[in-house]
């Protein structure tokens, strides 16, 4: 009895290599398809609004620390000495939620700048080849 030494039956044959190969090339695009990416790409700038954000953090963050530090004012205007013990434990969990609210705001703004970094990158690359307004 002779036997398939080094041959395996579930070795992949020439045929499923190359089936393989062409089903990994990407389809044609559609007459339709290519128009929507042509009315894409002439777009492609007004993007730019959402990438670089239309609103200021910054302001942002401070509009909220004067209502922080506002209010705060006010909770502890009271003379009743039991109102104000209550008012500063709660004043003090605000001013944590502050701290975590403009750390976020820190990491936003740089998140913010990588990605505008990263949108003009991607318009130099397209505008290489294609008519980027």
């Amino acid at each position: 009895m002779t036997e398939n030494v080094g041959y395996n039956m579930n070795t992949p044959n020439l045929k499923r290599i190359l089936e393989t190969i062409l089903d990994d090339q990407p389809k044609a695009m559609s007459k339709e398809e290519k128009q929507n990416f042509v009315q894409e790409i002439a777009n492609f700038s007004a993007l730019g609004e959402s990438v670089y954000g239309k609103g200021d953090i910054e302001q942002i963050v401070e509009r909220v620390k004067n209502i922080v530090e506002r209010a705060e004012r006010i909770m502890t205007e009271s003379d009743d000495w039991m109102s104000n013990v209550a008012h500063k434990k709660g004043n003090k969990r605000m001013h944590e939620d502050y701290r975590d609210f403009e750390q976020a705001a820190r990491d936003l703004k740089e998140a913010q700048e990588r990605m505008s970094m990263c949108y003009e990158n991607i318009g130099t690359h397209l505008n290489r080849y294609f008519d980027v307004n």
